[in-house]
């Protein structure tokens, strides 16, 4: 038998902004109850075939005698369970702990991990000759614990820490051949498939007279497609456990707490999410379907509404971060989502705020279409995200987000996006992974928070004017950049400090959408940071597309405006009217001719252009400064 697990992500690094990009890696558990010859598929982006998985009928668990005497319904059910081979649910006193729905929370059972500090030291303790044979793992690992909760989590740790999971015989490389599930074999390789860890857990807690079993049921783990459906003609594929503790049934999953495959590789990552999990989570990825009797196996969902095996296999799958993370999908629960040339997949997370999300969108072949997707923070704990692909079929759309502990992104929801009808004329979306709008450290560089009020913009004339709230000056740059392009332009902006504002202007000579970034840095600081990044949607190019003057940080710490003229060339020998306001400069300079500040913090000035080829260029003095140099405000082109 195999099993069925999560995912984890690792972050690469994009070529346009050096944005965040996420690469899948594959998380595995499968196992097959009774077929052979199954194929399961493989879910890296560039292989498009599915490995053929030879699985076995396992033969019924071995049991221990238990160090102290057995009641005679234990006997009889231990000896009921070793003549049918084929019962996955096996019965410890069943008729004195039957299955209801929990009462307690797991936070209620486990307040803090740290309880267990003591367990957990002594069973990493644990050494080599404790580990001979089950039953003196069982009484060693149990000597501290003072009831029935230590004593699970002493097996727990124990099975969840240092069993492997046997990917060489699950995947059968190079010939390999499954390692028994049977308890002593498992304990003798420390590897095995989720079969053996669920029946190693068994057998260990029965030694110490705790109430347990092994279910076996459909998980969405390794192999689990979205929008493939389950039925129970389906071949069961986990197993796990249920063990009795504080007067109920709690669940445990040793082998998801264990680790992960990768690489065809097993690597440990030793959690904690699957530990007396609360039902109403492990139903997420876990359905109990066990001897055929679907009425007994939903009451081992321990749930007061049990769900049907069509809603479990409709749902979309929440891997376990977005449930840490407290998301919630609020306008689509299923995993496949029907497509009439755009649909909006919204999210929301109760608990701590986000601090980055993510989408990729790939075709069957794993071709990336990044330019189909936007993805903005709508209101304070809602987050948005667009997909418009531009062609027909069916994609997958990943969203990926983190609370800003790390720098890769977690795995947060997958779905099957069915694409019935595209939209010809929408224009695609500039790359860019991530969040648009601000990034979470704006407020350190000067901006108010109502810049990160909205993510998008939108022009019909090709020009656009933003009026950015701050709290205090800021040190800005910005770029410009079409959807199409690779490379951004700040010959398209003009950037002007105002007294609580920053004044962002835009010319646009294309229609489509294009992407602005702005970059600010700290009062002392070395380097210019990202704190911005806007889409902007020009309906109509500019009719005069022309390049505004060169704007030096001198006007914008001095908080100049230049209201005429904003192009950079202007005409050779002619009067040009200049028209300039500041409050914190004094005094213009043009050429050898100084000029004083007027009404309203105003100049108004005539100059006669020089020849053409040559540069124009305006200074400035800040008034009340110990520096009485000018300097360079803007420069002009003469044609």
């Amino acid at each position: 038998m195999g099993c069925g697990t999560s995912t984890q992500t690792k972050p690469t690094k994009s070529r346009e902004t050096h944005d965040t990009v996420i690469s899948d890696v594959d998380l595995d558990d499968n196992y097959n109850e009774s077929s052979t010859n199954k194929r399961l598929g493989n879910s890296s982006k560039n292989s498009s075939s599915t490995p053929a998985i030879t699985v076995t009928q396992t033969s019924a668990t071995k049991r221990h005698a238990p160090t102290q005497p057995q009641t005679a319904k234990q006997s009889k059910s231990s000896t009921k369970s070793h003549i049918d081979e084929s019962l996955e649910l096996e019965a410890l006193d069943g008729e004195d702990y039957p299955p209801k729905p929990c009462k307690l929370k797991k936070i209620d059972i486990v307040p803090d991990v740290s309880m267990f500090k003591n367990i957990d030291e002594h069973v990493a303790k644990t050494p080599k000759s404790a580990t001979a044979s089950i039953p003196e793992l069982a009484k060693y690992l149990c000597q501290p614990a003072k009831n029935h909760l230590e004593k699970i989590r002493a097996i727990y740790q124990w099975v969840s820490r240092n069993i492997e999971y046997d990917v060489a015989g699950f995947l059968n490389l190079d010939g390999a051949q499954k390692k028994s599930n049977d308890p002593d074999s498992v304990l003798r390789n420390r590897c095995s498939v989720c079969q053996g860890y669920a029946d190693l857990f068994l057998s260990l807690c029965r030694e110490v007279n705790v109430p347990a079993k092994t279910i076996s049921g459909y998980a969405k783990g390794y192999g689990h497609k979205a929008g493939v459906a389950i039925t129970t003609k389906t071949d069961t594929n986990h197993a796990w456990n249920v063990v009795f503790v504080n007067n109920e049934w709690r669940l445990v999953d040793c082998t998801w707490d264990a680790g992960h495959v990768g690489d065809n590789k097993f690597h440990r990552h030793e959690g904690e999410f699957y530990f007396l999990t609360d039902p109403d989570i492990f139903i997420n990825d876990h359905f109990p379907y066990t001897k055929k009797d679907m009425t007994l196996s939903q009451q081992w969902q321990l749930l007061n509404q049990p769900r049907d095996l069509e809603n479990f296999s409709k749902l979309v799958k929440m891997p376990k971060q977005a449930v840490l993370y407290d998301v919630d999908l609020v306008s689509h629960k299923e995993s496949i989502i029907p497509v009439t040339k755009e649909v909006v997949v919204k999210l929301v997370a109760r608990g701590k705020l986000l601090n980055n999300v993510g989408a990729r969108l790939s075709d069957v072949n794993g071709t990336l279409h990044d330019q189909c997707v936007f993805v903005e923070k709508e209101r304070e704990t809602t987050y948005s995200v667009t997909v418009r692909p531009q062609k027909l079929g069916k994609y997958t759309l990943s969203l990926y987000g983190n609370q800003g502990e790390q720098n890769s992104l977690n795995s947060l929801v997958s779905y099957v996006i069915d694409c019935k009808i595209v939209d010809k004329t929408a224009k695609p979306f500039p790359v860019h992974f991530g969040l648009w709008g601000a990034e979470p450290n704006y407020a350190e560089y000067g901006f108010d928070k109502r810049v990160a009020q909205r993510a998008s913009f939108e022009s019909d004339t090709g020009e656009l004017e933003m009026r950015l709230p701050v709290i205090e000056p800021v040190k800005a740059l910005g770029k410009l950049a079409f959807s199409e392009d690779d490379e951004g332009d700040d010959e398209y902006i003009m950037l002007e400090q105002g007294q609580s504002e920053l004044v962002v202007q835009i010319r646009m000579n294309r229609a489509g959408f294009y992407k602005f970034l702005m970059f600010a840095k700290k009062e002392n600081g070395s380097s210019y940071e990202k704190v911005l990044q806007y889409l902007i949607y020009c309906k109509n190019p500019v009719k005069q597309y022309q390049p505004f003057p060169k704007v030096f940080p001198e006007a914008m710490v001095g908080r100049m405006t230049l209201i005429e003229p904003k192009t950079k060339s202007i005409p050779a020998e002619t009067d040009v009217h200049f028209r300039l306001t500041s409050s914190v400069i004094d005094i213009v300079r043009i050429g050898t001719n100084n000029f004083e500040r007027g009404d309203n913090n105003t100049w108004n000035i005539d100059v006669m252009t020089p020849s053409s080829g040559e540069k124009l260029n305006i200074f400035g003095r800040i008034s009340d400064s110990s520096d009485s140099s000018y300097k360079g405000l803007y420069a002009f082109d003469i044609a």
